[in-house]
């Protein structure tokens, strides 16, 4: 389990945390919001996300939530951070309340791929289909192909819409229309990311 998206909004945690990980040995993919960790989620498919609760744009728990509803990601390994001890609402491996000390991250982390290897070795042989819970009334592998690749192209249009509004307010241009749209985006790709767990599997509709 080499593969690790690191998502938090606070830079300097952030990066502290990643140097952390780079020096341990992992392949670290960064984010600064939900938003931000979904998109780099996309192109890099981690083995496992350590993601803070409260993110601006998108938070934490939000972000994997869409995340599971996408096939490939429906049993992805999460670990989740936050100074306070609200509930997320979704499954997750661990829960590291802030300030940590880093060496728990470790700990945790190896845990995670020590069970993934065990269960790897032990586990009979399973499509990805059935893994994921995929049945007959699913949809077939070049549909639900296609469905992801229009979720993924619609993160695409939130973050360049993102980056415009950007640049827009380096050139001390008004954003409000853009910043309207934005939010309209945001939220059709929460339902579009819906759209795709339901037609996955329309008899229980739940994230894997």
């Amino acid at each position: 389990m080499s593969r690790v998206l690191l998502a938090d909004d606070d830079t300097a945690f952030r990066d502290a945390l990643q140097t952390l990980l780079d020096d341990a040995g992992y392949e670290v993919t960064t984010a600064g919001n939900g938003l931000e960790a979904v998109s780099a989620a996309l192109a890099a498919t981690p083995a496992v996300i350590v993601s803070d609760v409260h993110m601006p744009i998108l938070g934490g728990p939000d972000a994997v939530s869409m995340l599971r509803a996408i096939p490939r990601f429906c049993d992805v390994a999460v670990i989740l951070m936050s100074g306070d001890d609200t509930a997320a609402g979704i499954a997750a491996e661990r829960f590291l309340h802030k300030p940590f000390d880093p060496g728990v991250l470790l700990d945790a982390l190896a845990s995670l791929s020590e069970r993934k290897r065990c269960g790897s070795a032990s586990a009979l042989p399973m499509s990805h289909d059935a893994a994921c819970g995929v049945g007959e009334t699913g949809m077939t592998s070049a549909t639900a192909n296609r469905q992801h690749q229009r979720v993924a192209r619609a993160f695409e249009l939130v973050a360049e819409q993102e980056r415009r509004i950007s640049g827009l307010e380096r050139r001390g241009v008004e954003t409000g229309l853009a910043i309207d749209l934005y939010e309209i985006m945001v939220c059709s790709v929460a339902t579009l990311t819906r759209f795709e767990q339901i037609t996955v599997d329309p008899v229980s509709s739940a994230p894997c």
